[in-house]
């Protein structure tokens, strides 16, 4: 997929969203008319789904659909659609890997069909709390995850062991690997725009160190047959992963050295620190100065 294209794809999924990705998103039906499931089939009864919103994964077989983040609540019923494309069993489980809203809109509508909704005790606490601000705990209620785990959990389900990995202080202070070991494919959630600037949430506990760390121990557990399915992005594999660790570190060198010499965070940004890999990783939510700007706070809070 051509860089532009990828970019494009990208910027689509996050269209609908505020710049923080701080609620759920409030979008109307007709900007989602023309929204197209598309779905790969990654072997093992595995598979990926790209439509508006994070990448899903889902599991299908016997015991029923495992489902890795559900996109938008109001294009449910095309998600619901394209799964039966490929299976005639229910949605039992859905995993968020991580509580932003293009992750989880769905929850609602898949726990309204039979399914139980599952996350990282941190995911929940903060779905909790913005359904709390917006006084819509009551009536929203149902999205939030009935089961929750603090570090690992693993999952016998349809022949395989998924094991599911909390990833601290990355994308946020929720984010989860999850693991289908014996297939060698992983979704990694946020912790992986595939080929773009990532989105590190710093307000929700994301930090710089802790995504690459994290990136670091994809890198450790993957080979080159390992198929990674990203939050944003195709399909990917290692290479994609360690060409962003590269990015990052040197990224993050770079803004260190101005934040060093006692320069402002607009003068940082105006120095344009990041130009060597604007071209190749900007995109229209994260430009480089964004990247920037998250940088330059990381190092300095």
């Amino acid at each position: 997929m051509k860089k532009s294209l990828i970019k494009a794809v990208a910027a689509a999924a996050l269209s609908v969203f505020s710049i923080n990705l701080s609620a759920s998103a409030h979008v109307t039906v007709a900007q989602n008319d023309d929204v197209i499931i598309t779905t790969t089939e990654l072997g093992n009864g595995l598979y990926m789904l790209e439509g508006r919103g994070g990448n899903i994964g889902i599991s299908v077989g016997p015991d029923g659909v495992f489902m890795i983040d559900d996109q938008f609540g109001n294009i449910a019923d095309k998600i619901l659609a394209a799964v039966a494309e490929v299976t005639d069993q229910p949605v039992s489980y859905v995993l968020n890997t991580h509580w932003h809203g293009d992750h989880t809109g769905g929850n609602a509508a898949m726990a309204a069909e039979g399914a139980t909704i599952l996350s990282h005790d941190n995911v929940r606490k903060r779905l909790k709390q913005s359904l709390e601000v917006k006084g819509e705990l009551e009536t929203g209620a149902s999205s939030l995850p009935v089961l929750t785990f603090s570090d690992t959990t693993t999952f016998f389900w349809n022949g395989h062991e998924i094991h599911v990995f909390h990833f601290p202080s990355a994308h946020t202070d929720g984010d989860a690997l999850v693991h289908f070991r014996t297939a060698n494919v992983m979704h990694l959630g946020d912790t992986l725009f595939a080929g773009l600037y990532p989105f590190i949430d710093l307000d929700s506990g994301g930090t710089v160190a802790g995504f690459i760390a994290n990136l670091e121990a994809v890198a450790a557990l993957a080979d080159d047959e390992t198929k990674i399915i990203p939050g944003h992005g195709p399909l990917s594999d290692k290479v994609t992963v360690l060409s962003t660790i590269e990015m990052l570190k040197e990224a993050q060198a770079a803004v260190k050295t101005l934040v060093d010499q006692g320069l402002s965070e607009d003068e940082i940004v105006a120095a344009d620190p990041l130009a060597p890999w604007n071209e190749e990783f900007s995109w229209q939510f994260i430009t480089g100065e964004r990247m920037t700007r998250t940088l330059v706070r990381d190092l300095t809070n």
